[in-house]
């Protein structure tokens, strides 16, 4: 899997360099991204199942399915490359069947796409992406319908297609291919079953872009265009700093199997992840030293449960952070940093109406972390977008003698963040 995305991100970057040193045409600044809203479906084939009948594994056929979803993303590095969040909405499934059905879902999913020829009005373009997040399958049987659901954390997968683009309105066809398509799922507590998904899905949808960059005065249009194309965040800084808030969707994915699952819930998920959750921050920016303190709050919960078992864990978290801008490439500036976190664990688990409840607590959980902000403005915007990433790889508990490793990846999607004081200064 690493040498997969380390292939990815090094052929990504050799190809975004070729294209950054195609001098055919002007690129400006402001030109470098242009955000778009994507609203689509994508069909999923039918497959086999497996279910216990008298003891004696039977096979069946599960629907083919249409799953609705919402995508906010961005063009970047003048219409060659695409980042974006993709939002699952629901699962509707286009076969009836009264004794069973099946979940099969993304969580919220994160990726990019590399376009060889750049994003052209009136043009169809072709494109190749890798996406990742965890894939959720669980199956539906009547009548207790109490089997579990599971997950593949963190997966890699891949997708192809085209994109035909007028004015702001664009329309994209593609094809998904899934790198881990086999589940080894529990038929019952002791006895598992292979299962086979599609290993492709195709997708159609439909994107209205727009440009918020460019809604400034002629003065300030003029002047970040005239900022060189790779330089420090602080050109032209000239503030010492300035305060801001920020929020963003966030989720969590766990990084390793916990010894105390493998031992008494071998049936249920054995690498749990978050649901959706909110990241909140409040932090300072020092302007013209290239660094920003943060702190975050966090309350992701996971669950997993099936077979009359179930598993929750509520964390808190409150981390500071310090974080170093690398460079600012028109706009695209990466961090890195690093945090310390205090955690609070609220555990529960329930076997059959039996329930035990635990709280954990760490008041110093170190992790790194990795993001980037979009900066047309560089330090004269109030307003800008920021994506994270925090790993903290040495959280874990134990339960009779047994650890539950708890090691995290938590990846803040997209945070809006406010700067109050450069709002006020850009007002006057």
């Amino acid at each position: 899997m690493k040498k997969k995305i380390a292939i990815i991100v090094l052929g990504c970057l050799y190809a975004l360099n070729m294209q950054a040193q195609d001098t055919t045409a002007r690129k400006y600044r402001l030109d470098f991204a242009k955000m778009y809203f994507d609203g689509g479906g994508t069909y999923l084939p039918s497959f086999t199942g497996q279910q216990l009948l008298n003891g004696q594994l039977s096979a069946f056929e599960h629907s083919a399915t249409l799953n609705p979803y919402l995508t906010w993303g961005a063009f970047h590095f003048w219409g060659h490359t695409e980042f974006y969040v993709t939002f699952p909405l629901n699962q509707l499934m286009l076969q009836k069947n009264d004794q069973a059905s099946h979940q099969l879902l993304h969580s919220v999913a994160t990726g990019a796409r590399l376009y060889p020829w750049a994003m052209k009005e009136g043009k169809i373009r072709p494109y190749i992406g890798a996406n990742w997040g965890a894939l959720q399958f669980k199956q539906e049987l009547k009548p207790d319908e109490n089997q579990p659901t599971l997950s593949k954390d963190i997966m890699l997968n891949y997708d192809a297609g085209v994109m035909y683009n007028y004015k702001k309105i664009a329309v994209r066809l593609g094809i998904n291919y899934f790198s881990d398509n086999k589940w080894n799922y529990p038929v019952s507590k002791i006895q598992m079953a292979e299962i086979e998904t599609p290993r492709m899905s195709f997708q159609m949808g439909l994107l209205y872009t727009f440009d918020v960059s460019k809604d400034n005065t002629k003065e300030n249009i003029d002047k970040w265009n005239s900022y060189p194309r790779v330089s420090k965040l602080s050109y032209d800084a000239k503030k010492f700093g300035d305060f801001f808030v920020g929020i963003g969707p966030s989720i969590s994915f766990s990084l390793s199997k916990s010894d105390y699952n493998a031992a008494h819930f071998p049936y249920l998920q054995q690498k749990l992840t978050s649901k959706s959750y909110f990241d909140i921050a409040v932090g300072y920016h020092f302007n013209k030293a290239n660094l920003f303190t943060t702190m975050s709050y966090r309350n992701p919960s996971y669950k997993t449960e099936g077979l009359g078992s179930s598993q929750s864990i509520k964390k808190t978290s409150l981390a500071i952070e310090v974080n170093k801008f690398l460079t600012d490439y028109s706009g695209f500036a990466p961090y890195i940093g690093i945090n310390v976190a205090y955690d609070k664990l609220d555990y529960e688990q329930n076997v059959d109406g039996v329930k035990k409840i635990q709280t954990f607590t760490d008041p110093i959980e170190p992790g790194i972390t990795f993001g980037w902000d979009i900066v047309p403005g560089k330090t004269n915007e109030a307003l800008i977008l920021r994506t994270n990433l925090r790993w903290n790889p040495f959280s874990k508990f134990e339960l009779e003698g047994k650890k539950f490793n708890f090691s995290q990846l938590e990846y803040n999607l997209i945070q809006v963040i406010f700067y109050p004081e450069r709002f006020r200064w850009r007002k006057k």
